[in-house]
């Protein structure tokens, strides 16, 4: 038995589900490169992204019951689609349990989340990103952008800034945490705090969406 178990964002997210699995399991793993998991009160064993891109938690789990812990939802990156599909082939059950996630979070900016486009992770200036961000302005959607969990907020945004795009922005920290920090404008002298980071591009804004962001200008 492999469960997947999302963290939320913050402790204290982790489901009554996921809590109960985890009990269930032998042993419990977790991954940290999609994002920073935060202090657990049990052991757990890293995983880096090699092995659990691997048959390692497969093979672990025709042995025994084991959990993998991932910081907000276990389907929200397509690795833990892959260990689902790979895992029914082999006949091992699998169960998904699911936690809040910055898809939830980014609500809190006042932005519908029916108007949101493709998502970009922003690690260097790639030209597949700044197609996908063209592609939603022009079609009047918000664009979501994750930020590497190893690049500093400065960076990114100068790399938007490098492809062109002079919007003005909303800049997030720990978004969805109790410490969330939101911002929104053009230019940004501020000692940015911990990660992890997100940025949203506004596309076209209902009249409620443009009120509402109009607190967090700087």
């Amino acid at each position: 038995m492999l469960y997947l178990i999302g963290m939320g964002i913050e402790k204290g997210d982790m489901t009554l589900k996921g809590t109960e699995a985890i009990k269930k399991s032998s042993q419990i793993f977790i991954e940290s490169y999609t994002s920073f998991p935060y202090e657990l009160d049990f052991e757990t064993t890293l995983l880096p992204r090699g092995k659990v891109e691997s048959n390692f938690l497969l093979d672990k789990a025709e042995e025994d019951t084991i959990a993998i812990l991932i910081p907000g939802d276990p389907l929200f990156a397509t690795t833990h689609i892959s260990l689902i599909k790979e895992g029914k082939e082999k006949g091992i059950d699998i169960e998904v349990i699911h936690a809040p996630s910055i898809i939830n979070a980014i609500a809190r900016t006042g932005l519908s989340t029916y108007k949101f486009g493709r998502i970009v992770t922003l690690s260097q200036t790639y030209e597949s990103d700044k197609e996908r961000i063209e592609n939603n302005l022009k079609a009047g959607l918000h664009s979501l952008c994750l930020i590497d969990p190893e690049m500093k907020l400065d960076d990114a945004i100068n790399i938007l800034r490098a492809m062109g795009f002079d919007n003005e922005l909303l800049v997030c920290e720990r978004l969805g945490s109790k410490t969330e920090k939101i911002y929104f404008g053009k230019e940004f002298t501020i000692d940015f705090g911990k990660p992890p980071y997100s940025i949203i591009l506004p596309g076209e804004l209902h009249f409620f969406e443009e009120e509402f962001i109009q607190q967090f200008r700087v």
